[in-house]
């Protein structure tokens, strides 16, 4: 049976208990307190009656004639059902039905004519099942001369009981069916709220939530519109320095464990992807994506983040083998150019010029390699360099190394990967907006410096320049100056990884034409 259905016939049972227990109890009360009403009326009745004046001298004189007058007028003024007045022997003076007058009284509790009481009885006598009064009659010394019973029939009390408790019957059916109505309408809410799925289904997507969330290498965390964490995984309480545990965590507000917490506390709703942000003193890329209701209520963020130094690690290897594979590739194009010229030589037996074309080829190759060996200590920066150098003679670039050019040992505050960014990105923009002017020079120079307190990082090139109005803006994500959904991620990678390592860069005209991108890092952070 589904978890819905059994809620809603639970609901039901109870709704069904507590309006049948209400009513009951309410019935009881309701039927107590009407028969104390007749009970009182009855007798105050009975009472009226005896005292009557009338009433008294017909007894007292036996005039049964005169008490069946005023019984007669009594009965068109009251709602009693019977009146029975006797003498002090028990003989019927009055009674409704004329043949049982002069017959003794029946008898369930006697004292009203023998000790003077009043009293209520209940039981069955010549009218039926009734209630009766009794009373005693006293004349004007006092003394007893006869009795009263006025009653009122069992039949006729269920009848005004009926009356009294039909509207409340309706009214408790009427609640019922609107406790049923709610009891269905919270039995479509609990599943709508539980996405359609039985107890156990979210027992096991929450299993499979905690399986999950141990299983991701990357750290997750997620918050609620307060900032509230939710959920944390273990990858990110280790990345983060956390030490308490997640059920320690969970409901603390993100600003307690991490800092800086804006990018948790973002209530705009927008999603983040691959940002560069910086947790617990961690340099971290994070995405982030918001949870949604139904009715389209922002209800928190989930946010995933890895360390840089992971990401570096893959990035660095990965740009070590594409650099590498650009190298072959620009060299063997070059390669074969060249033999095929040597070729041409040696056919046409030109063998002073082959020697000599053999010899200039192996030390411009050998000089620029000696030249990027001493300028530069780190092995990467100077395979860098040395395959720009190459794809700029394949774009029909030169690539010029302003003299003064070195690099002895890093910063502590930028790594290899950062400036290898840095310089990477510099460069295809430069070789790009060269390209773009057909009037320029093609020429395109660099020149870095570790020489005093600064890393200095110049590109200028002859290219197309930077409009006035991007210069601002032209370090923001997505902006670019080139026409392609594919840009807009390079300048601000390297605004990024400068700003990280406490550096500073400008921008400057190249007259007559182009732009001049210089980069100065601190040699201390």
């Amino acid at each position: 049976m589904a978890f819905p259905l059994r809620i809603f016939l639970l609901l039901l049972t109870v709704s069904i208990l507590l309006v049948g227990a209400l009513d009951r109890f309410l019935s009881h009360n309701f039927e107590q307190y009407l028969l104390d009403q007749v009970s009182k009326t009855a007798m105050n009745q009975a009472k009226i009656i005896a005292s009557m004046d009338s009433v008294v001298n017909a007894v007292k004189h036996r005039d049964k004639a005169q008490l069946a007058q005023i019984v007669s007028r009594l009965g068109s003024t009251s709602d009693l059902d019977y009146l029975v007045i006797g003498d002090t022997q028990s003989i019927r003076l009055y009674h409704p039905n004329p043949e049982m007058i002069g017959h003794p009284m029946q008898w369930t509790k006697p004292g009203a004519l023998e000790r003077g009481e009043s009293y209520i009885i209940f039981g069955k006598g010549s009218m039926g099942e009734a209630m009766r009064a009794k009373t005693p009659i006293r004349d004007e010394q006092g003394k007893i001369i006869g009795v009263v019973s006025l009653g009122y029939l069992i039949s006729k009390i269920d009848h005004w009981r009926l009356i009294y408790l039909l509207p409340l019957t309706h009214s408790f059916i009427l609640v019922l069916g609107l406790l049923l109505l709610l009891s269905w309408l919270f039995a479509h809410h609990i599943r709508r709220q539980m996405m359609g799925m039985e107890p156990k289904e979210i027992a096991r997507v929450l299993r499979q939530q905690e399986a999950l969330f141990g299983a991701v290498f990357e750290g997750l965390l997620a918050v609620d519109p307060e900032g509230k964490i939710t959920a944390i995984n273990q990858n990110a309480r280790k990345m983060l320095h956390i030490l308490a545990t997640p059920q320690q965590l969970i409901g603390r507000k993100v600003s307690e464990v991490v800092s800086p917490d804006h990018f948790f506390l973002d209530q705009s709703g927008e999603n983040r992807q691959d940002e560069l942000c910086t947790f617990n003193g961690l340099n971290a890329i994070a995405n982030r994506a918001g949870i949604w209701s139904e009715d389209g209520v922002f209800q928190g963020w989930v946010v995933s983040f890895r360390s840089q130094d992971d990401i570096h690690t893959l990035s660095a290897q990965l740009s070590q083998i594409k650099q590498y594979v650009e190298n072959l590739r620009t060299v063997r194009h070059e390669h074969l150019n060249w033999m095929s010229t040597l070729s041409g030589l040696l056919q046409m037996k030109e063998f002073d010029r082959a020697l000599e074309m053999v010899k200039t080829e192996s030390s411009s190759h050998q000089a620029l390699i000696d030249m990027l060996r001493t300028a530069f200590n780190n092995r990467q920066i100077a395979a860098l360099l040395f395959g720009k150098y190459h794809r700029a003679k394949e774009l029909g670039l030169n690539l010029n190394f302003v003299p003064g050019c070195q690099l002895g040992q890093l910063p502590a505050n930028i790594g290899e990967n950062e400036l290898a960014a840095i310089m990477g990105n510099l460069l295809d923009n430069a070789f790009e907006a060269s390209l773009k002017n057909p009037e320029g020079d093609k020429q395109i120079e660099i020149y870095l410096s570790d020489e005093g307190d600064d890393v200095i990082l110049e590109v200028a090139d002859h290219g197309c320049g930077v409009e006035p109005q991007l210069q601002d803006s032209l370090f923001e994500r997505g902006i670019s100056t080139k026409n392609s959904d594919e840009h807009g991620i390079g300048l601000y990678l390297v605004a990024t990884y400068v700003q990280q390592s406490g550096g500073t860069i400008t921008i400057e005209e190249n007259p007559p034409r182009g732009t001049l991108f210089t980069v100065f890092i601190p040699k201390t952070h």
